[in-house]
């Protein structure tokens, strides 16, 4: 008995404490619910952490990509129905090579963005624990977000299983072990088997009457808008395909499953995605593997022209080109710099006189932005092309990533002077988020930097074999890198090594690391985040 009191006291004051610990006034706002906030602590969502500010910011940036990501996937359907013949195909005797890398080529354009929702979904499963009362139109937007997601899935899942429906050939070339993009085997029995399973039929339905009901109302300026005209129309969609294959089902346990199974992911193709669903964009300001220090030295190795290749862990734009390295920029230097480089080479001289003025005058905007330093101080000194355009930046904002590698044309001046007066001359322009090389009026990043150093006829130039992306001919980052790779131990490679920072995500740091390492990140699958 008196064992019985000690236990039952006990209990009480564990009871208490988390009372007093639920309600304690914080030292400063935060958007989830305190009780929720801190009873789970690390366990928790990492949105209940978030001042909701930050959270504002997240989720308007987020909408943002929640669109490029269904016009994506739009864009992926689009290629299997004009693929749609070759799909159908069952005679494995007109399905050579070139046929079947097409083939493999529709299911790539079309998981890229499924991961990449899945992604955000995860991102957001924590919704419930936004505090409705204090901040109800973060609390709406974190639900919209995942559940706008679910619904470009199912809807996408679904029309995508119509054009393969009851054939051998392509649901087997779609399941085939993809590992340049870290894609086990069986992706697509993966998708077919969630599109079929009864119990999954319930988590559109449910929570788009949880939508409906709740969420809709408190959508009410941008980009909340935008987002709820998103979710609807997704919505719709997905209801619709659903309806036509008499699929819909409801639950009983609503609140359950809209906090549970319906943001759950699809494909969990990597290492330790949950913990990469929930970093992503909420991570503390700054987060990354490569510091300050080692972008203070590789600053010092650079010149005027060099090709900077970058990777980011836990970014959604990642989404779109294949291969371990997702970006590149081109190192401008500053004015000084370029003036120093270029302006006293006999070669430059005689095309531009000097090179500093020509610029300044030919593209003024962009000259006055490599004279500009960023929000933080920094010079600016990288162009590049982003989500916002073709901008200049300062290298600690390009570089502040988890990878970063840098090599140098093996041209000579007039060529680099070239590249710049090239790039300069594409700042401002949109980003390309079609990834359409053939054109020049929006651009994508690694294009950027092909069209600079783009031969001429048989003049110098740098030559990077294209690859086929999505239907198009393009030139992703880590072709850069495969070309580094094939060259490296011939007599007069195009490009020289001269850095190298290797992450080391289970060690929360970047090495330095050597030109062979760089040579075989080529070969890194995409989608794992633990490297090497």
């Amino acid at each position: 008995m008196a064992n019985r009191r000690v236990l039952l006291g006990a209990l009480g004051i564990t009871a208490f404490g988390l009372g007093v610990l639920a309600l304690w006034p914080a030292r400063e706002e935060h958007a989830g619910y305190p009780f929720a906030r801190r009873v789970t602590g690390s366990m928790g969502s990492p949105l209940w952490s978030l001042p909701p500010e930050a959270l504002g910011r997240a989720t308007a940036d987020d909408t943002r990509r929640l669109g490029v990501l269904v016009n994506t996937l739009d864009a992926a359907l689009e290629l299997a129905k004009k693929e749609r013949a070759l799909l159908e195909t069952d005679d494995a005797a007109k399905l050579d090579a070139g046929a079947r890398q097409r083939v493999r080529d529709v299911w790539w354009a079309f998981m890229e963005p499924m991961i990449a929702l899945d992604a955000l979904k995860e991102r957001y499963d924590g919704w419930y624990g936004v505090d409705y009362l204090s901040h109800p139109e973060l609390h709406a937007r974190a639900f919209a977000l995942g559940f706008a997601a679910l619904c470009a899935q199912a809807h996408a899942g679904h029309r995508l299983l119509d054009i393969v429906q009851d054939r051998t050939i392509a649901p087997k070339l779609f399941d085939e072990s993809m590992p340049e993009l870290g894609l086990p085997r069986g992706t697509f029995s993966a998708l077919r088997r969630k599109l079929s399973r009864a119990r999954d039929h319930s988590l559109v339905p449910v929570s788009a009457e949880w939508f409906e009901r709740w969420i809709e109302r408190k959508l009410e300026s941008e980009p909340s808008v935008a987002l709820r005209d998103l979710a609807k129309a997704r919505s719709r969609a997905a209801l619709a395909e659903l309806r036509l294959r008499g699929a819909l089902r409801t639950a009983e346990n609503k609140a359950d499953v809209v906090k549970g199974a319906a943001f759950q992911a699809w494909f969990p193709v990597q290492t330790r995605v949950a913990e990469w669903a929930g970093d992503t964009r909420f991570a503390p300001q700054g987060r990354r593997l490569v510091n300050d220090a080692q972008i203070e030295a590789l600053g010092k190795a650079l010149r005027p022209g060099d090709i900077l290749i970058e990777r980011r862990n836990w970014y959604l734009s990642n989404v779109g080109l294949p291969g371990f390295w997702p970006h590149a920029a081109l190192y401008t230097g500053t004015q000084a710099e370029i003036a120093e480089t270029f302006d006293q080479e006999p070669e430059v001289q005689a095309r531009y006189g000097k090179l500093s003025e020509y610029l300044a005058k030919r593209h003024p905007k962009a000259w006055a932005a490599l004279g500009a330093k960023d929000g933080e101080g920094h010079a600016q000194v990288v162009i590049e092309a982003v989500s916002e355009g073709v901008v200049a930046t300062s290298l600690v904002h390009s570089c502040g990533a988890d990878y970063v590698a840098a090599v140098r044309p093996k041209l000579p001046a007039l060529q680099r002077a070239v590249a710049l007066d090239r790039a300069l001359g594409y700042f401002g322009r949109p980003y390309d988020f079609d990834f359409d090389f053939a054109t020049d009026d929006q651009i994508v990043c690694s294009e950027l930097v092909i069209k600079a150093y783009e031969p001429v006829g048989d003049g110098p130039g740098l030559r990077v074999p294209w690859i086929r992306v999505a239907g198009r001919q393009a030139v992703p980052p880590t072709e850069f890198v495969r070309l580094f790779a094939a060259e490296q131990d011939k007599p007069d490679p195009q490009l020289q090594f001269v850095a190298f920072l290797d992450g080391r995500e289970k060690e929360r740091r970047a090495i330095e690391a050597d030109g062979a390492a760089f040579a075989r990140s080529a070969t890194r699958p995409k989608w794992d985040i633990v490297q090497p």
